[in-house]
């Protein structure tokens, strides 16, 4: 069931709301409620999923209450390797033997992955290595750290929160909200529906068609604009889906963190990455690079302090690429910020300056090649991508550029890089930044109602396949 369906926003949210304020008085009872709430949400992804879900759930409880944290990290790796991982490693083992002539395969073991499975190990590790640094003590209440690992509007694609801030507020959830918490949650919705269904999903039809493929387009100015389509497409349908996230969360009385920041006004690479997927982001930082640097620094001493830095940023850059999905182009794309970063980073040791549009331009340009590794499916059309790109097909056939202007992706465009340029494409900065009285109120509701109704069955978000 995706958030963007009308069973999902007509029926299951609408009911879910009554039965949490009409049905229950306490925090213990809405906490309760919610974990069943999520178990139903998650039973439409498949009933055997959820097996895993609690599995792992009750697992990472009772080994973090037994001091086994490295157990308990090792378990939810182990599960994500092997749902989402293990066929891309045997398919990269039977690459090697084919080309050394070995006849001997190894079968492809095609697992379903469960779905937000990327997300709420990230959780688990996160609250595992949280417990063993000391940061909070591990919870006695298995159910408090059921609701937390299950709750059904992050469970897709996040954002990622630590149980000290999300399991902390379920013994104080309230028995009703006010108008103030009531409106921001709906203006939250409002525009993640309207980024999603209105900018995303219209771009997203022509980065679907026939003519984003091998030979479907030719020379540097289609190019560029599949590249510049797609940043878009992914920017709204992403942050979209956080909005709603947030807004459906404010209605159950709970805040999760903001995951955006108009990441397309940063003006260096370590910028853009505290203003892109931010909560994921901070889990790389907190648990992976920050300890790496520091293990590096100590083991290489302090004259190699940048080397440090250096090493460590390249490494957690292609795990994040890595973590994205099961394929070469994630990790290249990871790799490839690594580096960026590194560059950034160098620069800004140099004490040296450019104008701000000229810094804000180069990262720019960095970041959309880095999205033509991130949106190409194969190595054929990521070749082929480049090359146009960079003029090995001219600038591209009249025709050709006119009918790609005259789509409605294009009109989409033209009306979506300004609010993304904005610094109002969030709904938390539009919130704060528009005098919100009752006409806007009134138009954001129409703008829901309008696309509520053009919601065609279930509308997929991207990141929830990773």
């Amino acid at each position: 069931m995706q958030i963007t369906s009308h069973i999902f926003l007509l029926l299951f949210v609408p009911l879910a709301l009554a039965g949490y304020y009409w049905l229950t008085k306490t925090p213990r009872q809405k906490m309760f409620f919610l974990l069943g709430v999520s178990l139903i949400f998650y039973a439409f992804a498949g009933l055997p999923m959820i097996l895993v879900l609690v599995g792992l759930s009750l697992a990472t409880f009772f080994l973090a209450r037994w001091n086994r944290f490295g157990w308990g990290v090792l378990l939810n790796l182990g599960a994500l390797l092997i749902f989402k991982y293990l066929d891309f490693g045997i398919e990269n083992v039977n690459a090697v033997l084919k080309a050394v002539n070995v006849s001997f395969a190894i079968g492809f073991l095609k697992l379903v992955v469960p779905l937000g499975l990327s997300f709420f190990v990230f959780k688990h590790i996160g609250y595992l290595l949280d417990v063993q640094q000391k940061r909070y003590p591990a919870s006695d209440d298995i159910w408090a750290f059921a609701t937390y690992s299950a709750y059904f509007p992050q469970i897709s694609a996040g954002p990622i929160s630590s149980f000290k801030d999300t399991g902390g507020q379920f013994a104080s959830l309230p028995e009703r909200l006010t108008g103030d918490q009531v409106r921001s949650s709906l203006i939250y919705i409002s525009l993640g529906l309207a980024k999603k269904i209105f900018i995303a999903d219209t771009i997203g039809q022509l980065l679907s068609s026939s003519v984003n493929q091998v030979g479907g387009f030719t020379g540097i100015i289609p190019a560029w604009y599949m590249v510049i389509a797609y940043a878009a497409q992914l920017y709204f349908d992403f942050s979209g889906y956080t909005d709603i996230v947030l807004g459906v969360s404010g209605l159950f009385g709970l805040r999760l963190p903001q995951n955006f920041n108009n990441p397309y006004l940063a003006s260096n690479p370590g910028e853009f990455w505290e203003r892109w997927h931010m909560s994921l982001s901070m889990w790389f930082r907190t648990y992976l690079f920050s300890p790496l640097s520091r293990s590096l620094l100590k083991k290489w001493g302090s004259d190699k302090r940048e080397m440090a830095q250096y090493a460590a940023n390249i490494v957690t850059m292609t795990l994040v690429g890595l973590w994205h999905g099961a394929g070469w182009g994630f990790i290249l794309w990871g790799f490839f910020h690594g580096v960026f970063l590194n560059v950034g980073a160098w620069w800004k040791r140099q004490n040296r300056t450019l104008p701000f549009g000229i810094e804000r331009a180069i990262l720019l340009f960095a970041v959309l090649l880095g999205w033509a590794l991130f949106m190409s499916p194969n190595a054929t059309y990521l070749v082929y991508l480049y090359q146009q790109m960079f003029g090995f097909g001219g600038l591209g056939d009249f025709k050709q550029i006119s009918d790609l202007l005259s789509t409605n992706a294009s009109l989409t465009l033209l009306f979506a890089l300004p609010i993304a340029f904005s610094g109002m494409a969030e709904a938390a900065n539009f919130e704060s930044k528009v005098r919100i009285n009752r006409y806007v109120l009134i138009a954001l509701g129409l703008v829901a109602a309008i696309a509520v109704l053009m919601i065609e069955g279930q509308t997929s978000f991207i990141y929830i396949q990773f």
